[in-house]
């Protein structure tokens, strides 16, 4: 392309950058107003008890609002209590006092993880509260999401409650006794397991009951099915936090007929709360606008640190041999984990899984276009570019795992999770260098979504693999395939922020550090320590 035409084209993406810029400003303002305005009284403490360290949000009702109740809120696995947040601010609105907690190894808890420790944790933080005064149990509401419900269903062996409420809960060894006043919650698209145990919940109750003696008697029961939800949306469902809540008020008041109480909530008797929504809404859009603005800033450190933009493809790859190159390593990859895990000194739950399996599949296709990769590793052509993707993968971090730890989730990482990030970053750098080479510098037009839909297939390939390996040769990670959702809007998102990298610094280094930093951070971020 001769310079004339390349000029204009660079002054048409300026403009269009700095319009994206000053959207995404709008966005992240008009987000952190509306998150502000739905701001509730809280605070945040360390709950210590019988050796567990339980980082805990207390989320209050608004000024003028009549306490129901206390509602007692435990995540899932490879979530963190900030993932709550949306149902706790709920409960708050609709006068429940709201305890979100960490588990060990989740969140900011840095306690290790173990499913046993996360039990006992559950247990003698509940106990504590009860035992200072803090929580009444006569009118406390357990509620808990996939490992969550069934920490919550489990502990009607140790503490009597008004009721519990499980959503999606994990399989699990059936309590002694049935819990009080129990919802299940079941979605959809969940996972089959999931599903079963919901059923084996409802045959273990022996059915639907749900009459106000019933739920004076503290036997009530009900198995509700949530459509078009899945095992991860679950808890962002208005019609989930409907439910819960009608059933939390018919555990507390159930003296009180179901219309009333419909209508209470409906029409504000406790003062109907649209913060919640309100929030997340804001939530949303502050990140949206964070993504909006990354286009300028990427621009912007590229010319202070004077990159060399390349447009033109590297190449003409063969998509459909790469395709089978890295179906074939996946497979082997796998059958080598099942041997030993070469990184499981990471102590990661499944996190130290993924890396292992990266770290071979990256290592057999450097090695099966070995010719390709030399020509792109040299950086004394282009360390300026190298260095800005550096700089730029950090802000991306830092800038939404910063906004998400505000209001969404727990990926503002501490001094354990930051050591995991240095041990894992080197193995991401090695796939996502791989995977620059085999795909290619990024082109333009059609050949560019050919190309993102072949590097789709890529991870797709090797996140069937993994279900493959769960089900075919008892791996034992099953979050790699709960996590789906959240794996492919990660994908997406960091192939399009490594492709503009690509362009402007001209190096495939600079993309693949770029991609390396967000994918260790994702690693050390989602996944419980152990």
């Amino acid at each position: 392309m001769n310079r004339s035409l390349q000029r204009p084209i660079n002054r048409t993406m300026t403009r269009i950058e700095f319009v994206l810029g000053i959207t995404g400003f709008i966005l992240l303002s008009l987000g952190t107003h509306w998150i502000r305005l739905a701001a509730l009284p809280k605070h945040n403490a360390i709950l210590e008890a019988a050796g567990c360290h339980i980082p805990v949000t207390v989320l209050s009702p608004p000024a003028g609002v009549t306490p129901a109740g206390t509602a007692i809120f435990i995540h899932g696995l490879s979530a963190n209590r900030r993932l709550m947040t949306y149902l706790g601010a709920d409960f708050a609105g609709h006068g429940f006092h709201s305890y979100l907690f960490d588990l060990p190894g989740h969140g900011d808890n840095r306690d290790a993880f173990t499913f046993a420790a996360a039990q006992q944790c559950m247990n003698v933080a509940v106990a504590s509260l009860i035992r200072s005064g803090q929580i009444d149990p006569r009118t406390t509401i357990l509620v808990g999401h996939s490992l969550g419900g069934a920490i919550v269903i489990r502990m009607a062996d140790v503490e009597p409650v008004a009721a519990t409420i499980a959503i999606s809960p994990a399989p699990l060894t059936m309590p002694l006794r049935m819990p009080s006043n129990l919802l299940v919650l079941s979605a959809q698209f969940d996972i089959s397991a999931m599903k079963r145990q919901a059923e084996s919940l409802a045959e273990a109750a022996g059915g639907t009951r749900t009459l106000a003696e019933d739920f004076a008697q503290k036997r009530a029961f009900q198995l509700q099915h949530v459509p078009l939800a899945s095992h991860t949306t679950i808890i962002l469902y208005r019609i989930v936090a409907h439910r819960a809540e009608l059933w939390a008020m018919q555990a507390v008041f159930p003296k009180i007929p179901i219309a009333t109480l419909s209508i209470n909530l409906d029409l504000a008797t406790y003062g109907i709360f649209d913060g919640g929504r309100k929030r997340l809404t804001g939530s949303i859009v502050g990140l949206l606008g964070i993504l909006l603005i990354f286009p300028l800033a990427l621009s912007a450190v590229c010319r202070l640190a004077g990159c060399r933009e390349k447009t033109a493809a590297n190449g003409h790859p063969n998509y459909v041999l790469i395709l089978l190159e890295t179906a074939v390593c996946a497979f082997v990859a796998v059958w080598i984990l099942v041997v030993g895990n070469p990184l499981g000194f990471l102590h990661v739950y499944t996190g130290e899984y993924l890396a292992s399996l990266l770290l071979i599949v990256g290592v057999l296709l450097l090695l099966l276009n070995w010719k390709d990769a030399k020509s792109n590793f040299p950086l004394s052509g282009n360390a300026r570019g190298f260095a800005a993707a550096t700089i730029l993968g950090f802000a991306v971090i830092l800038a939404v795992g910063g906004w998400a730890n505000w209001q969404i989730d727990d990926a503002w990482m501490n001094a354990p999770r930051w050591l995991r990030f240095a041990e894992v970053l080197p193995v991401t750098w090695l796939y996502c260098f791989s995977e620059e080479t085999i795909l290619g510098r990024k082109a333009d037009g059609q050949k560019r979504w050919v190309r993102f839909l072949v590097f789709f297939g890529l991870r797709l390939e090797i996140w069937l693999v993994c279900v493959l390996a769960y089900f075919e040769l008892a791996s034992g990670q099953a979050m790699i395939a709960i996590l789906f959702p959240a794996l492919a809007l990660f994908s997406i998102l960091q192939r399009l922020g490594a492709d503009a990298v690509s362009k402007r610094t001209g190096s495939a280094m600079g993309a693949s550090i770029f991609g390396a930093i967000l994918a260790a951070w994702f690693i050390a971020a989602v996944f419980p320590l152990t």
